[in-house]
């Protein structure tokens, strides 16, 4: 039954307002929670941002220092002196060596006199550059001159030039200019030795007509080659190479070119495995005589004892009486059947090959 003071189709209207009203209510009361807790969290965090302020203001030290300004950046005043300075970049190896003089030692041969001898660095150096203006010594038409001498103790001549170019120059052309700036000091042109495989037993390396066929049927040039005897040695280091890769052709037979491989260092002067003459630090041996002097300058044309000089020496330190006739003394100081020179080769060989890391 209606309600007689309310109009028809009005009787749901009070629960409506009531229920927007608990609402509202609810609503308030989630707000000042979310404000007691912002209020709590603040209240909690307060202590921890102080205390990191505190120790981040207690450690000033930890900071870096401020660089020094350079005098340079005050005069010019720059706007921020402790910025970080760029250095430039670094230049190629290249652009840095044409700024470093070349340098090159001439080696005199052994059984040479000394050159230049009681000669000052400045004569010697006027000497050497009068002998390129002879030689026509120049680089792209420029003229090579030799700035700086030292001449080492044994004889040999250290060259300081203008770059490494031209002392490239110096020691590839040595056999021009050498002896004329000292008639004594002969030095030999730099080869290049290679080495060809099955080539016929009717090649003569005398014969003229034989070198020439063979060049022309390989495209060389005869002045290329310095020395045929059975080992071809051209000049140029390009051409070895290419013999090497490609070989070369004789009367319809195909010869192969390998790398001539010396074999060890042996001095002339104390008999060692090693080094050569020329550096040698050590008292001369005759191989002939087994006096103190080099071999070069015996005046026996032939070996007097026909026995290994070495071997005769480490004996003669033990025993005083020594057996000429004995067989183990019969080779020569050069022979792979010295056994002193077979020790020394071992002991190059195992110092050549690295030692691999743990």
């Amino acid at each position: 039954m209606p309600h007689p003071l309310l109009p028809q189709g009005e009787g749901r209207r009070p629960a409506t307002t009531y229920s927007f009203n608990t609402l509202l209510a609810r609503i308030e009361e989630i707000a000042t929670n979310m404000a007691r807790l912002e209020k709590k969290v603040e209240t909690m965090s307060l202590p921890h941002s102080s205390n990191l302020m505190a120790h981040t203001v207690a450690k000033p030290s930890a900071l870096p220092p401020r660089p020094t300004p350079l005098y340079s950046e005050m005069a010019a005043g720059a706007p921020n002196p402790s910025a970080a300075r760029t250095l430039p970049p670094v230049p190629p190896s290249s652009y840095i060596n044409r700024f470093k003089l070349g340098q090159v030692v001439i080696r005199k041969k052994f059984d040479q006199p000394v050159p230049f001898e009681g000669l000052t660095a400045a004569t010697i150096c006027q000497k050497i550059n009068d002998a390129l203006v002879f030689a026509k010594a120049a680089i792209d038409g420029d003229p090579i001159k030799v700035r700086a001498v030292a001449q080492f103790p044994n004889g040999d001549v250290k060259i300081f030039t203008k770059d490494r170019r031209a002392a490239k120059w110096l020691l590839d052309n040595k056999h021009l200019w050498t002896q004329k700036a000292d008639p004594v000091f002969v030095t030999s042109q730099v080869a290049h030795p290679v080495l060809l495989h099955s080539c016929p037993t009717s090649f003569d390396v005398n014969n003229k007509e034989h070198v020439e066929l063979l060049c022309k049927q390989n495209d060389i040039d005869p002045k290329e080659i310095q020395k045929i005897r059975w080992l071809l040695s051209p000049k140029g280091r390009r051409l070895a190479l290419d013999i090497e890769r490609a070989g070369l052709c004789y009367n319809s037979l195909h010869l192969k070119g390998q790398h001539y491989l010396q074999g060890p260092k042996q001095c002339y002067n104390c008999l060692a495995v090693g080094h050569l003459a020329h550096s040698c630090k050590e008292k001369p041996l005759c191989s002939r005589c087994g006096a103190g002097h080099n071999s070069a300058s015996c005046e026996e044309m032939e070996d007097s004892s026909r026995s290994c000089q070495r071997c005769l020496q480490v004996d003669r330190k033990t025993s005083p009486a020594i057996d000429l006739s004995d067989p183990k003394y019969d080779h020569s100081s050069f022979s792979s059947a010295c056994p002193i020179r077979t020790k020394e080769i071992e002991k190059l060989s195992k110092e050549k090959i690295p030692t691999t890391r743990q």
